[in-house]
C-alpha cells in the first residue's frame, strides 16, 4: 500500500516506522517544517521518503491529525483518508489491559489518581502522560521517557510486563481500549483552524469496551459517536469549610453507599473533586474494593507541579505547571482557592515559558478572569521570569505554560 503521512511532528514517525515494518510504501511530508534533522536522517534510514512538499501522486491512503488543516490535503490525489487514530486503531494490539483517557481538562489529574489507587490495590502499573511515561510504584511514578501525548503515543506502550497501561490522549485514541474516558468537554474549541470542533477528533477515542463520559454531556457525545456510553455524575462533597494548606474532608458514593475520605493538605484537593467522580467511575467498572479506593484517595498527593502547595516563611505558593494553561483552567484554580478560603492577598504570576508559547496564549482573556476574582496578576515576558511580588501578598499562585508535547 502506498501511504502519505502529513505532519512528523505530532507523531507521523511513529506510524511510519510502523507502516514500514508491514512492508508498505511510506512517504511523510513535514508540513509544519519544524522536524530535526536527526528525525528525519532516521525515517530516511528505514526506507521512508520525507518530503518537503505535497507530491502529485496517487496515494492508497492519506494519515493526518485530526487537528490538521484540509489546506494541507490541496492537490493530494488519494484513495482513502484516515485521521491518525484511526492509523492507531489499525495498528494498535489488544496487549495489556487499557485505561485511555481524554477531554478538555483533568487529563493528568485523573491518570495520576487512577495510577495511585490501583497501586494501592496491589496492581503493576504503567502511566503514560504529558509529564512522562514509565511506572507508577508505590506512590511514585517513575519517569523514564518524556514524549508526546498524540495518539500515535499509544503505539509506544509497553505489550507485557504490566496489568494495567494508563494512558493520557490529547485528541482521539485508539478506540481499543478496555476502558475509555472524557473527564469534560467544558469548551469544544475549534481545530484545523476552526474547520472542526474537539469533540469531532476526541470521540475517536470511543470503542467497543468501556466508554465514561459525564452524564450531562451524553448528548453532546451521542451525536458524534454510535457507541455505548457509561455516564458519571458528579457526586463527591466536601464536607464543612476547607482552608488552603489544610486537610480537606470529602464525601463519596460508591458501590450505592456513602463513604468518606480525608484528602491531603499538599496540594489544592478541591480542585481535584472532578478528577475523584471520574476516577470513582473508572474503580467501579475495575471492582476495586472500597478499603483500597479510600486509602489510595486519602495517600495521594497530587500530580507534582498541579495544584502543588508549599510554605515559605508567611507565604503560600501555589504552583500550576501544565501545557493546558488557559483562562478555564485558571479560573478553576481560582474558583477553588475561592471555596478554600485562599483569595485574600492573593497575587497571580503568569508565566509563559518562551515568547513561542506565549503566542498561543490568550493574555487577555487570562487577565478578564483575575480581575473577574478581584486579583493583581503579572504576565512574563517568556524569558525573565523573576518577579517582585508586591508587600502584603502572602498567597502567590504561580501559573507556568509549558511547551506543549
Amino acid at each position: 500500500m502506498k501511504i502519505l503521512i502529513l505532519d512528523i511532528t505530532h507523531g507521523g514517525d511513529i506510524l511510519a516506522e510502523e507502516f514500514r515494518k508491514r512492508g508498505d510504501d511510506v512517504s511523510c511530508v513535514d508540513v509544519y517544517a519544524n522536524v530535526s534533522g536527526d528525525k528525519k536522517l532516521y525515517l530516511k534510514s528505514i526506507g521512508v521518503e520525507v518530503l518537503s512538499s505535497i507530491s502529485k501522486c496517487l496515494f492508497d491512503l492519506v494519515l493526518s491529525p485530526a487537528h490538521c488543516p484540509d489546506e494541507f490535503l490541496n492537490g493530494v490525489k488519494y484513495r482513502e483518508r484516515k485521521t491518525f487514530s484511526s492509523a492507531v486503531k489499525m495498528l494498535a494490539s489488544r496487549g495489556i489491559f487499557r485505561i485511555e483517557v481524554t477531554g478538555v481538562k483533568g487529563k493528568t489529574s485523573t491518570c495520576y489518581l487512577l495510577a495511585h489507587i490501583l497501586d494501592h490495590a496491589g496492581k503493576k502499573v504503567f502511566l503514560h502522560t504529558s509529564r512522562g511515561q514509565g511506572p507508577y510504584v508505590n506512590g511514585v511514578h517513575h519517569i523514564e521517557r518524556v514524549m508526546s501525548i498524540a495518539p500515535t503515543s499509544l503505539l509506544r506502550l509497553p505489550e507485557d510486563g504490566y496489568d494495567i497501561n494508563i494512558a493520557e490522549v490529547s485528541l482521539g485514541g485508539s478506540g481499543r481500549a478496555d476502558i475509555s474516558v472524557v473527564t469534560n468537554l467544558l469548551e469544544d474549541y475549534g481545530i484545523a483552524r476552526n474547520t472542526r470542533k474537539a469533540s469531532s477528533a476526541k470521540a475517536e477515542i470511543f470503542g467497543d469496551g468501556v466508554n465514561i463520559v459525564r452524564s450531562d454531556e451524553v448528548k453532546t457525545w451521542s451525536a458524534v459517536s454510535n457507541h455505548k456510553l457509561h455516564p458519571f455524575d458528579d457526586s463527591t462533597r466536601v464536607v464543612g469549610n476547607p482552608h488552603v494548606g489544610e486537610k480537606v474532608q470529602i464525601i463519596f458514593s460508591y458501590g450505592g453507599k456513602a463513604h468518606e475520605a480525608t484528602l491531603d493538605s499538599s496540594y489544592l484537593s478541591v480542585q481535584y473533586i472532578p478528577s475523584v467522580d471520574v476516577v470513582l467511575s473508572v474503580c467501579s467498572e475495575l471492582h476495586v474494593e472500597i478499603g483500597h479506593v479510600i486509602a489510595g484517595l486519602e495517600s495521594f498527593k497530587g500530580v507534582p507541579g498541579r495544584g502543588e502547595i508549599s510554605v515559605e516563611g508567611n507565604s503560600i505558593y501555589i504552583m500550576e505547571r501544565n501545557p493546558g494553561i488557559s483562562h478555564i483552567s485558571v479560573k478553576k484554580t481560582l474558583e477553588s482557592l475561592k471555596e478554600m478560603n485562599g483569595l485574600n492577598n492573593a497575587f497571580v504570576i503568569v508565566n509563559p515559558v518562551s515568547k513561542k508559547v506565549c503566542d498561543k496564549m490568550r493574555c487577555d482573556l487570562i487577565s478578564e478572569v483575575t480581575k473577574e476574582y478581584g486579583i493583581e496578576a503579572v504576565f512574563t515576558n517568556g524569558v525573565d521570569d523573576y518577579v517582585n511580588v508586591p508587600r502584603g501578598k502572602t498567597t502567590i499562585v504561580k501559573f507556568i505554560k509549558e511547551g506543549f508535547r
